[in-house]
């Protein structure tokens, strides 16, 4: 955390909070750091969706905009009531351009926790906010820098995953890539994934509402055998990376591999469209999802989720192993899958 004490105190540095849609396009333009995820078209897609509050903390300094922090608040009695940056991603946090601005923005984020009567502010970074608050680094995120052309990554592959995709790609698969005409078959072979994982998926409404959000950052690519949908993804695309929040597998068909399919078909997009890197997304240490990313040569980037705490409250234990949701887990993935759509984005409306 900045030290107050090495504050300027002849700037003053003021911050706003509002639930508005703030101005920020001129700040983030000029940012070298910000990444889709700052944009504040999230706050109002989670409150179309979800219901669920947006906060835009916008600091200024001698009247320039010097920080932003988007905040999101969920409400649960099991999972407590908490502010966010930013539920479902993995690090869109404060972005400033000195520690002065990251010093007001991080007060005022505690005294919106006090006057929202939360019980934590979840704050979201690739490097951490000082060594004083309180931090979980569990996740990682799986990056993987990309070359000028597809032919040079392939070669860049150890033999082991090309030997891979060559054997998935003689199963007679077809791979689309394209927007809103794919939802549908996106979202069949999500949901049932998530369920088959023990997680609530979103609504589809959610997704509908990002593709018209951004129309050119967003790309969904589907994997099918014999016009079935066996493997999709949705991706989104900034200055800074390619990125995969969303994919799945469809059960019964994992045995071919179409993942391999699937991610080799979104990787050569991304050097069609010269993205500069690949961003497969957050995993846990050790887990399926973290060999399999790593085999393409993803290298392993941490992430601080750093916590303000109201008095009296601990770190709060979110990991799916936790005592907390493991009967939870269990229990989810034995529901028919009709019903697990249903309930999902209820779920996960609460959950970041």
């Amino acid at each position: 955390m900045p030290d107050p004490q090495n504050q300027d105190t002849s700037i003053i540095c003021q911050v706003e909070v509002a639930s508005p849609l703030p101005q920020w396009d001129e700040f983030l333009a000029k940012h070298p750091d910000h990444t889709i995820y700052h944009h504040p078209a999230w706050g109002q897609i989670m409150h179309q969706a979800y219901g669920n509050q947006p906060f835009y903390l916008t600091a200024r300094c001698r009247g320039e905009i010097t920080g932003i922090l988007q905040l999101v608040a969920q409400k649960s009695t099991l999972f407590g009531h908490h502010l966010c940056s930013l539920p479902y991603f993995d690090a869109s946090g404060i972005l400033t351009f000195d520690d002065r601005a990251a010093y007001a923005i991080l007060e005022k984020s505690r005294e919106l926790l006090m006057q929202q009567k939360a019980d934590w502010v979840e704050l979201r970074h690739l490097q951490p906010m000082g060594q004083s608050i309180p931090v979980r680094t569990d996740k990682i995120t799986m990056q993987l820098p990309l070359p000028l052309d597809k032919e040079t990554l392939w070669q860049e592959f150890s033999t082991k995953v090309r030997n891979k995709v060559r054997k998935v790609q003689q199963a007679n698969l077809q791979v689309k890539e394209g927007g809103l005409e794919l939802l549908d078959d996106f979202y069949d072979v999500y949901s049932l994934n998530m369920r088959d994982l023990g997680s609530p998926p979103h609504s589809r409404r959610f997704f509908q509402l990002i593709l018209e959000a951004f129309p050119t950052q967003t790309r969904l690519f589907s994997v099918y055998l014999d016009g079935q949908a066996v493997a999709a993804s949705f991706t989104l695309t900034d200055a800074k990376a390619f990125r995969v929040p969303w994919s799945g597998t469809h059960w019964r068909f994992k045995n071919l591999n179409t993942n391999m399919q699937l991610y080799w078909s979104m990787l050569a997009y991304a050097t069609r469209i010269k993205a500069p890197c690949f961003d497969f997304g957050r995993s846990t240490l050790d887990s399926g999802t973290h060999m399999f990313k790593k085999q393409w040569g993803a290298h392993e980037i941490p992430l601080y989720w750093q916590f303000l705490l109201a008095d009296g409250q601990n770190l709060p234990d979110l990991t799916p192993d936790s005592q907390k949701f493991r009967l939870m887990v269990a229990c989810w993935k034995k529901l028919p899958i009709s019903l697990v759509r249903r309930l999902g984005p209820r779920l996960i409306r609460k959950l970041s």
